[in-house]
């Protein structure tokens, strides 16, 4: 049986995307600000000028599964990691705990190692897979962390109870943290341990934030226009049903 009203909302989704990029490409579109993006990009800077590295952890979610969208929030988030350090002298580190995932990631960063004409400087053991469990992954993650060059830890991806662990692990090092998850236990636990934690959708507008391509920034209004007209409906709704009209 078809969802008529899942597909209305779809198409609503779809059409106001498509409206809201071609006026992107002719105005620019606001967002308020998010201090943990903006310190972020500062901090990838430094990073560059001072030959340091950058590294991103996408969390254990698998590609196909329902733990897969942080991790591919994380993946767009790289797109611009990879173009801003592909001329740095240690190149960004990615890790995860799924190899599907990683394969993603090695590709995503190859892809911007080639947009900026430096596809020679990508190495493939950028993308490391460190263990398929949470904690066998975070486990991995002090080997990364410890050597010393690594200054920038972010943590966009699926994780539980082990997110604290992983976001102290950068603390202890003195680097700067950003971290965010679509777990909301996780997330409480990285506003105790991030200096930059990313809270509820958040997490997923890191390719908005830092101008990975203007779908992204596109999406941000999209979710809004959407979410607005649902609470509008079950609004409407409500007062139908109160004055006795049914639907």
């Amino acid at each position: 049986m078809i969802d008529l009203r899942g597909l209305v909302i779809l198409g609503i989704f779809i059409t106001s995307l498509l409206a809201y990029t071609g006026y992107r490409r002719r105005r620019t579109i606001a967002f308020r600000k998010m201090r943990g993006f903006e310190e972020l990009g500062r901090a990838i800077e430094r990073a560059v000028e001072a030959g340091e590295r950058v590294h991103l952890s996408l969390g254990t979610g698998s590609v196909i599964g329902s733990d897969s969208g942080p991790a591919l929030a994380g993946l767009a988030v790289l797109s611009r990691m990879a173009t801003a350090t592909s001329m740095s002298d240690k190149p960004s580190v990615i890790t995860a705990g799924d190899g599907a995932m990683m394969v993603l990631a090695q590709d995503r960063l190859r892809t911007g190692y080639q947009q900026v004409g430096e596809s020679t400087r990508f190495q493939l053991t950028a993308g490391r897979m460190l263990g398929p469990t949470p904690f066998s992954y975070v486990a991995g993650l002090p080997a990364i962390l410890g050597t010393g060059d690594v200054t920038v830890h972010v943590m966009i991806g699926s994780f539980g109870a082990e997110a604290a662990l992983a976001a102290d692990f950068g603390e202890r090092n003195g680097v700067f943290v950003l971290a965010g998850t679509d777990d909301v236990q996780a997330q409480s636990l990285l506003y105790a341990t991030a200096t930059h934690p990313l809270i509820g959708e958040e997490v997923f507008a890191g390719g908005a934030y830092l101008n990975a391509g203007p779908l992204h920034q596109a999406s941000l209004s999209t979710q809004d226009l959407v979410r607005f007209l649902i609470v509008a409906a079950i609004l409407l709704g409500t007062l139908l049903r109160t004055f006795g009209v049914s639907l």
